[in-house]
């Protein structure tokens, strides 16, 4: 067994139940993972029913859990948990985070800001007192701020974002923090994924959230005018390809003090997504399309501003007005056989169907 342990927060979230399991199926390493009770719950039982029996059965062996909060200081974590970590844990991916586009403020910046603030302050004392040498941050892609025009290099922040919900707000603070705690030389690699869906193959997901809640809301019908051009994109991953490049990219030493745009190069557009649903799902409730500029200018209408109000946080992503660099990650991929992702007409018909195989989505 691997004697360089990996302290994970965020394990039962839809990408670290994914990075978990993966771990445990390829590698020998040993996990720590941060998990929280919940509603009379253990941490082991809400492992075993989110992660599944391979994970569970190795729990007291390869995996360790700790029952604590991001949200509390400290993680709140025990004086003995807190020796055990400065004794084993090598590396700390703080994955855990609130993703929900339409989350509310306070709960927004308790997870995202302070959960990071948290984590920042845990892995200096592991750095220090302990054996820590490596931090992993799960930032977004939409750090940038998808409501402007912005070509966002990896090793840098958007001095003036434009961000379209809560989200991105918290996500930009959170980074920026990590970022000035890499200044003062915590060795930290920042990955940036666009908008998480489903696996390229199967189009599976653990959770519909995110992005999958605005599919939705047309899909049942419940709104029918979508404020976006044919030619618009929308940057979606999918989770096999983030879990993949992050593995490959952690185990470069040089990847330290470097940001990782995990996005596709080619995003899908609003048209194709149409197209889609037309052919593949033509049961699914009928769309329309609404040009941005006319469906700003009759705000007052009722009707606009009824869908204004389900869709506000997501319209940053209907017509996405980000390019984003990833030199850095085509550099750490090379030769890994991990290619940036193609996410084209077959891909959102696979992740869509998932969704309504799993009666989600009606079609």
């Amino acid at each position: 067994m691997s004697d360089r342990p990996l302290f994970i927060t965020g394990a039962t979230g839809a990408l670290g139940r994914r990075l978990v399991r993966e771990l445990v199926e390829t590698t020998d390493r040993s996990l720590i993972l941060l998990v929280r009770g919940r509603g009379g719950v253990s941490a082991a039982d809400r492992v075993g029913k989110l992660l599944g029996p391979v994970v569970a059965g190795q729990i007291g062996s390869r995996v360790e859990l700790l029952d604590g909060d991001v949200t509390r200081p400290g993680f709140g974590l025990s004086d003995a948990d807190r020796a055990l970590l400065r004794r084993r844990a090598v590396e700390f991916f703080h994955v855990a985070a609130l993703t929900e586009l339409n989350g509310g403020r306070q709960e927004s910046e308790q997870i995202n800001v302070g959960g990071t603030t948290e984590a920042l302050r845990l892995a200096w004392d592991l750095l220090q007192e302990g054996s820590l040498e490596r931090l992993f941050y799960f930032s977004t892609a939409y750090v940038a701020g998808s409501l402007r025009r912005y070509d966002a290099v990896e090793d840098a922040l958007n001095p003036d974002p434009g961000h379209a919900n809560n989200y991105e707000a918290t996500k930009y603070e959170a980074e920026r923090r990590v970022r000035g705690a890499m200044v003062e030389g915590l060795p930290v690699t920042i990955f940036r994924p666009s908008i998480v869906v489903g696996d390229s193959v199967s189009g599976e997901v653990t959770e519909f959230n995110v992005v999958y809640p605005f599919f939705k809301l047309y899909a049942h019908g419940i709104i029918n005018l979508l404020p976006a051009r044919p030619e618009d994109t929308f940057n979606v991953v999918p989770i096999d390809f983030v879990t993949a490049a992050v593995r490959a990219i952690a185990a470069r030493p040089d990847s330290v003090g470097k940001t990782y745009h995990l996005v596709t190069d080619r995003p899908p557009t609003i048209g194709t997504l149409l197209t889609v649903k037309e052919v593949e799902f033509p049961r699914m409730a009928p769309i329309t399309l609404v040009d941005p500029e006319e469906f700003e200018r009759v705000d007052h209408d009722p009707l606009v501003a009824k869908i204004r109000h389900f869709i506000e946080p997501y319209l940053g992503y209907l017509r996405c007005k980000l390019t984003f660099d990833t030199a850095n990650t085509r550099a750490a991929l090379e030769g890994s056989g991990i290619p940036l992702p193609e996410t084209d007409y077959r891909f959102l018909t696979r992740i869509l169907q998932y969704a309504v195989d799993k009666n989600y989505l009606l079609a």
